[in-house]
């Protein structure tokens, strides 16, 4: 039933992430206007987040159930979903609402703080996007691997 579990999570997270971010997004700015798709893609990436950091939770979880939390951390699943999780808690909190704030003409400290103007700022957000999915492409690597020799 673990397994099961952890593999609902893997595909829930990893597949919103990569079908939203590479293929959803890409379609809607190519048949929507810029702010209108935006605005559904932004949406789309706060649904991936939740569902990613449901997903670590679990994740992580069942591992530390099955090898202990310190081990589970210590190990390369741990710390690539560790990365994963890292990553998607810089995008949904530190560098979307800078998005947000320069889109709407708002103010955000980190953005005060660092300066950047939106393609900049998308730049980035897009980099750790990448981030996060290699990170998970690495976490089931692993993962995949374990249960290969179970």
């Amino acid at each position: 039933m673990r397994l099961l579990i952890e593999t609902l999570c893997i595909v829930a997270w990893l597949g919103s992430l990569t079908v939203i971010g590479y293929l959803v997004a890409p379609v809607l700015f190519q048949n929507l206007p810029k702010m209108t798709a935006g605005d559904i893609a932004g949406q789309l990436f706060h649904f991936v987040s939740y569902i990613g950091l449901i997903s670590a939770v679990v994740l992580i979880f069942s591992g530390s159930l099955k090898q202990g939390f310190k081990a589970f951390l210590g190990s390369l699943k741990g710390f690539f979903i560790s990365i994963a999780i890292l990553t998607t808690i810089i995008s949904e909190w530190l560098i979307t609402p800078v998005i947000v704030a320069l889109k709407t003409n708002g103010k955000n400290v980190l953005h005060q703080w660092l300066g950047g103007n939106f393609a900049a700022w998308h730049g980035v957000s897009q980099i750790i996007y990448l981030i996060t999915a290699i990170s998970l492409i690495l976490f089931v690597i692993f993962w995949a691997r374990e249960h290969k020799s179970s």
